[in-house]
């Protein structure tokens, strides 16, 4: 009789852990994400026409840049300087798309300087005594000419004085991220004026967004206030093979120095390609140093364009996570779409997977559990990921079984 009732209790028992496992909650899927955090485009590394010993790089605006190829190290860049006076104008003085701006008058001293400069074979704008010169007229006289006396005038304008100015420049260049620049004065002719090409490449992008200074620097020729005559940009590209800017700089100490911009269309994209050169000498081929660096420039925008498409960067249907799930084999979240970039091979770009744990114990096959963003320059692209088998329900054998 005893034996029966413990017997009875034990059953008992034995019954009411099996509700229990039964009852008890099963648990949530863990997620495993299985893509790194950054991946490069595939394909074979552009082979690019580098120019022989001498620092250039290369850069799509929104896509990427190359890394700096040549010596390492700071190196005169003569009018390039201008670039930075031009960008400090522009800040302290915003101009509209088709406003002239403030007017300056010129002064005797001015024109002493036009003179004087004209005298020493500098580039130059004419300026005269007395002369109004607006804001836009003298950005154009900086930029197309690349007057140096302008660039005198617009630092005494803006600073107060050219010292003043020259540290503004070199404050600007601080801030902007340009760690290997160094201005002793608004013209670039001191050559302790110096940078990089990857540094130029980056100040003329940061311009380049600034409609005023794009139109500015595509002109090819410009007007002689007061004359009939025209002064042309030292830019002997622009309006040709698409190239659209940006400025130019060639002195006994620099070399050949350019950074050339390149509109590019490919299908319903349009590209602004850049291309920097900082000290190229002249070559028994190009006995002119500024012509050759604009040659090497352009052959880079133009080998780089070729390399330019709509890429694959992850296909559709990759497995990018795992639900763990502990009653049946794990499930694989795959991309509903493939992500696609305008790049050319070897770009690094970013990814970042956003899964939603499932809230029930089932769920069907293709349903979206989240997202994969992927990031290459400004481009940003974002897919669902789905499951690629179902969830199915916890058998009873499992629910019993398990610990």
């Amino acid at each position: 009789m005893r034996t029966s009732a413990i017997a009875g209790i034990v059953a008992a028992l034995i019954v009411i852990l099996g509700i229990i496992q039964i009852v008890r909650p099963v648990g949530r899927p863990t997620i495993a994400v299985s893509v790194p955090r950054t991946a490069r485009v595939s394909g074979p590394t552009p082979q690019l026409p580098w120019p022989n010993g001498v620092q250039a790089e290369v850069a799509v605006a929104g896509i990427g840049h190359s890394r700096q190829h040549g010596p390492a190290g700071p190196r005169p860049i003569g009018s390039m300087a201008k670039m930075m006076t031009a960008y400090l104008v522009l800040k302290a003085h915003p101009l509209g798309l088709y406003a002239n701006g403030p007017s300056l008058t010129a002064t005797a001293q001015d024109a002493a300087l036009y003179q004087e400069d004209a005298n020493t074979s500098q580039s130059v704008y004419p300026v005269k005594a007395g002369e109004r010169l607006s804001e836009r007229t003298l950005l154009e006289a900086l930029l197309v000419p690349s007057g140096n006396n302008i660039a005198t005038m617009l630092a005494q304008w803006v600073g107060g004085s050219v010292s003043r100015f020259t540290a503004a420049m070199n404050q600007a260049a601080h801030a902007l991220g340009l760690t290997e620049t160094h201005y002793h004065g608004p013209v670039g002719l001191n050559p302790q004026t110096d940078s990089t090409a990857a540094d130029q490449l980056r100040l003329a992008m940061i311009l380049m967004k600034n409609p005023v200074f794009r139109n500015i620097v595509a002109m090819p020729q410009m007007p002689v206030l007061g004359e009939s005559r025209v002064t042309y940009n030292y830019n002997s590209l622009l309006g040709h093979d698409h190239i659209i800017g940006v400025k130019t700089g060639s002195t006994t100490d620099s070399g050949g120095c350019v950074v050339l911009a390149r509109q590019l269309t490919l299908g319903s994209h349009t590209l602004t390609e850049y291309a920097a050169v900082v000290g190229q000498p002249a070559t028994r081929a190009e006995p002119s140093q500024l012509t050759a660096s604009l040659l090497d420039a352009e052959a880079l925008v133009n080998s780089l364009g070729h390399d330019i498409q709509l890429r694959t960067a992850v296909p559709q249907g990759t497995t990018v996570a795992t639900l763990n799930v502990p009653w049946q084999h794990a499930v694989p979240l795959t991309t509903a779409r493939a992500i696609k970039f305008m790049a050319w091979p070897g770009l690094r770009y970013t990814l970042h997977v956003v899964v939603h744990t499932p809230a029930t114990s089932t769920i069907a096959a293709n349903t979206v559990v989240g997202s994969l963003t992927a990031r290459l320059g400004s481009q940003v692209v974002t897919v669902p990921i789905k499951t690629a088998a179902p969830i199915v329900a916890p058998s009873l054998a499992y629910r019993l079984l398990r610990g």
